[in-house]
């Protein structure tokens, strides 16, 4: 019979950071926390006058695609659906090409989309 026997020490570790690092990394966790946001591309679906419209056109742009983000944003008068977020407008085409269901479809510049929102 064969016995191991082992023992964990504990490590303290101590980092000296300078103190401009520490302000460094602290201003810029700050402005990413106010301003989450990211220029970017989406693809304008379909626009209207008719809120209703547009909101049943989202409905209808979520059962063929469940993943992709969609919202409408009201323009006056218009209310515009705007689905997905991509960091170019060659992604947005490429998109573009295959919603065959949605053939008005063409990108919009978007200066607030959450990075969250960005497909991979």
């Amino acid at each position: 019979m064969l016995l191991l026997a082992t023992s964990l020490y504990a490590q303290e570790v101590q980092i000296n950071e300078d103190p401009n690092i520490t302000q460094l990394l602290r201003t810029w966790t700050n402005n990413n926390r106010t301003t989450p946001h990211i220029d970017g591309w989406r693809v304008q679906v379909m626009a209207s006058t008719d809120r209703q419209q547009v909101e049943d056109g989202r409905m209808r742009f979520k059962t063929y695609y469940p993943d992709v983000p969609a919202d409408w944003v009201h323009e006056k008068p218009y209310y515009k659906l705007r689905v997905g977020a991509f960091r170019s407008r060659l992604e947005a085409m490429a998109f573009i090409a295959q919603l065959v269901e949605f053939p008005g479809a063409y990108p919009a510049r978007d200066q607030h989309i959450h990075p969250r929102d960005f497909l991979e």
